[in-house]
């Protein structure tokens, strides 16, 4: 099993970089995961800043009026997907990668100019595809988890050292559906 040799300083200069495209966030969603042919109750931009927010629209004419809307799950639906589309459909093959999670590390409203704002940072952690399909052989082959010359600890301190961490903002205008009401 050969894994990937990186110079380590890539890694902490991996940030993902930003999607440009001419297509809206919704278009591209839509096309992507195969939504309607409208997708998510969304427009503005991929959400890198506050600038750039994802707006998040209540009152979308997609949006059901008989159904309670959550918000919330959009913009975890939208966070999902925008992770999706950096990590692996706008990467060139070779150079994507798998075994995506990420956690939520800080969550803050905003409201600036009478707009409400919801600003999330997320943990993402994830290897190179080459690395995880060599990870995921060692670990389930032949001489793998169970065999007696298995070294779990070697395992994983090889799964840490080969895994990658980013951290990413996500900015939704969440005006249309916050109730600041009393």
């Amino acid at each position: 099993m050969q894994f990937l040799k990186r110079d380590p300083t890539e890694l902490s200069t991996l940030p993902l970089r930003p999607i440009t495209s001419k297509e809206s966030p919704r278009e591209i969603m839509a096309m992507d995961f195969k939504y309607s042919n409208e997708g998510l109750p969304i427009s503005g931009g991929w959400g890198y800043t506050k600038d750039d927010a994802c707006i998040i629209n209540k009152n979308d004419p997609l949006v059901s009026p008989d159904i309670p809307f959550d918000g919330v799950a959009i913009e975890y639906v939208f966070v999902r997907q925008r992770i999706h589309e950096e990590m692996i459909i706008f990467r060139p093959k070779g150079d994507r990668f798998s075994g995506i999670k990420w956690t939520l590390l800080l969550q803050r409203l905003i409201e600036d100019g009478g707009r409400s704002y919801d600003n999330l940072k997320f943990e993402i952690t994830a290897f190179h595809d080459e690395d995880w399909y060599l990870l995921k052989s060692e670990y389930g082959g032949p001489k793998g988890f169970g065999h007696p010359d298995f070294d779990l600890a070697a395992h994983e301190r090889k799964r840490q050292e080969k895994m990658i961490r980013i951290e990413q903002e996500f900015w939704f205008d969440i005006t249309s559906f916050l109730d600041v009401s009393p």
